[in-house]
């Protein structure tokens, strides 16, 4: 089977008509590309040794032939000047490799399968904001006293639209044996570039990587289990000032 390339780019379809100046591709980095660069392999330094996530281990298995391979870990290596200042070097472990397991085949394999979960992360991300942007329509239909001005979702929309789709710009540079002869452990380096790094990293240790003003992320006050128990905790200690008082009274009447 010969994997599919998916390139198109559902936002452009929905795009307004922009003006193309000079110098947009410093939107996604702009000048402080190399500084963006080492923000991102810091936080990958911070991830060694934290766990990554089990729905991560899942979205990024390679599957070559009848072997499925999971992801053990993924963390940062030291490069010898073979990545580029805006690429950052990434190892992957896989487990579950078969003793007659043929290691020329997984680049290749594993190359495929990064491209399509970041394929499959662009089609989530816009259904994602294709919703909220439709929801957002249908509540302003409904309130036509609302101002044009106040209502944020739309502008939302259109810097989505604008913000350029990810590259990842992927290298496959190693395919080595990490394991044991009790276990074998295949492990892969890799470079990617920063943003695809970034995306990653959001994806196996999203407490590392996740800014804490991301609009996905509720404040404390949001959070529906943090309401319930505060709630509570006000009813419970109102109740026992009462109780107090009434035991208070009682003793001193006496």
């Amino acid at each position: 089977a010969v994997p599919l390339e998916f390139k198109t780019d559902f936002r452009a379809e929905f795009a307004p008509p922009l003006r193309r100046v000079a110098g947009t591709t410093m939107q996604a980095g702009g000048d402080g590309r190399g500084s963006a660069a080492e923000l991102c392999k810091a936080k990958w330094r911070r991830a060694r040794g934290w766990p990554m996530a089990d729905s991560a281990r899942e979205s990024i298995a390679v599957a070559v032939g009848e072997n499925s391979l999971s992801a053990a870990d993924v963390s940062i290596w030291d490069c010898d000047g073979d990545v580029g200042e805006d690429a950052v070097p990434l190892e992957l472990l896989y487990v579950g490799v078969p003793k007659d397991f043929d290691e020329s085949t997984f680049g290749d394999a594993l190359k495929s399968r990064i491209h399509e979960f970041f394929q499959e992360q662009r089609r989530k991300e816009f259904r994602s904001h294709l919703t909220k942007h439709q929801d957002a329509s249908v509540r302003r239909r409904k309130d036509e006293s609302a101002s044009e001005g106040g209502d944020t979702g739309e502008e939302k929309w259109r810097e989505y639209l604008r913000r350029p789709a990810i590259e990842s710009r992927m290298r496959v540079h190693s395919v080595f044996d990490a394991g044991n002869r009790v276990r074998r452990v295949l492990g892969c380096r890799v470079s990617l570039s920063t943003q695809a790094a970034d995306e990653l990293g959001k994806l196996c240790f999203r407490h590392i990587f996740e800014d804490e003003e991301s609009d996905s992320g509720k404040k404390w006050y949001e959070d529906p289990f943090l309401g319930c128990f505060y709630s509570c905790f006000i009813i419970i200690a109102i109740v026992f000032i009462l109780w107090f008082c009434l035991l208070a009274s009682a003793i001193f009447k006496k």
